[in-house]
């Protein structure tokens, strides 16, 4: 069916839980999601693209990668370095997979700004005598651009409001940013498939709002040569502080095939999570009855 989507709820197994130690009285509830998803063929593969909302104010933004491979002939018993070889005489080529979501974002009104977190370890002195304290810092994205995470010191980004304030702690209101690692574009950097797919040299991009700038790559992607997605958008250097930013989120699949990917490919579950940073007043499922 064309133009159609599917809107479902379904369980996604326990929303929060605890045992009390001293009583051995359990406290748990569900976590029941709002689901929005449509899929879309595009040639081979399909797409399944779900939006996911759950009770405690989380939106999760899903995608599974199914469908068939696209493959070549190959003579028996040839071996290629780049390529597997999934049935007697069917190659199947290695290739990328890599999204770009765009989050048009408004925590509070349209005056946000991104920034990243980082996890820091303190120095082992008298006040940290065993030398297990660490600390956080802060550092704010002041300019359209390409930016990336850094696992080993747990960057986060963030999307404030630094005018809307938690009134438990006083720091800004927030959602956060949980995106799976994923190697960037192989392509060489001289190639028409780099200049089309301007997202897929950073984890992140961060521009500033233009009505029209909705497609990553572009508004005609395959007859691209370049300079029309986020990428030449970014490099307009815009100050994205307190103002009306757009950030795009990269995510994706090298994949290598298998011959359990032939000749139908088994589900492959990609998700990017958008998390409330002191938003709420506490937990927003603390009041979900419990199963």
């Amino acid at each position: 069916m064309d133009n159609v989507i599917c809107v479902h709820e379904q369980d996604a197994g326990i929303g929060w839980k605890h045992t009390n130690y001293r009583t051995g009285r359990a406290a748990v509830v569900r976590n029941r999601e709002l689901v929005l998803q449509s899929i879309i063929t595009v040639a081979n593969y399909e797409y399944i693209l779900a939006f996911m909302f759950n009770q405690a104010g989380e939106l999760i933004y899903e995608v599974r990668a199914t469908g068939i491979l696209s493959t070549q002939p190959i003579d028996e018993g040839l071996k290629v370095p780049w390529g597997t070889v999934v049935h007697p005489g069917v190659l199947a080529t290695y290739h990328q997979h890599i999204f770009s979501l765009r989050v048009d974002p408004m925590i509070d009104g349209h005056s946000n700004r991104l920034v990243y977190e980082e996890a820091v370890p303190m120095p082992r002195d008298a006040f940290n005598p065993h030398g297990t304290g660490y600390t956080t810092k802060e550092t704010v994205i002041t300019h359209s651009g390409g930016y990336d995470t850094n696992y080993d010191t747990n960057r986060t980004f963030k999307i404030q409001n630094t005018s809307s304030r938690n009134p438990i702690n006083n720091k800004p209101v927030a959602y956060k940013i949980h995106a799976p690692p994923f190697q960037k574009m192989l392509a060489d950097a001289a190639s028409f498939n780099h200049a089309r797919a301007e997202f897929a040299d950073h984890n992140l991009y961060a521009v500033a709002h233009r009505d029209g700038e909705l497609y990553a790559g572009g508004k005609y992607t395959n007859q691209s040569r370049g300079g029309t997605g986020v990428r030449g958008w970014a490099a307009r250097r815009d100050d994205v502080v307190d103002a009306d930013v757009v950030v795009f989120v990269q995510f994706g699949i090298n994949h290598i095939p298998r011959v359990e990917d032939f000749p139908v490919m088994p589900c492959e579950i990609i998700k990017v999570a958008l998390k409330p940073v002191n938003f709420f007043h506490r937990n927003p499922a603390i009041d979900v009855p419990p199963s």
